[in-house]
């Protein structure tokens, strides 16, 4: 767990204030040997309001990351 908080925090960069994990399910719609997790991640400037445009990028960098870091499968 901690390994996939350390990648998300390192891709999300500055703008990501928090990670938090807040679901993990293991069962019925989940392969054998898998599990879902489901992380809450705050993004924040201290300058600006964000705007999708600001927070997209970023979110889909943290995405990448994970795929390639640890072959997920995202649900969303």
């Amino acid at each position: 767990m901690a390994e996939l908080r350390r990648v998300i925090t390192q891709a999300g960069g500055n703008l990501l204030a928090s990670v938090a994990l807040f679901d993990e399910y293991r069962g019925e719609t989940v392969p054998a040997g898998k599990r879902s997790l489901a992380f809450r991640l705050v993004y924040r400037a201290s300058d600006r309001t964000l705007t999708d445009g600001d927070i997209e990028p970023v979110h889909q960098h943290v995405r990448e990351a994970l795929m390639e870091k640890f072959g997920v499968s995202l649900r969303s």
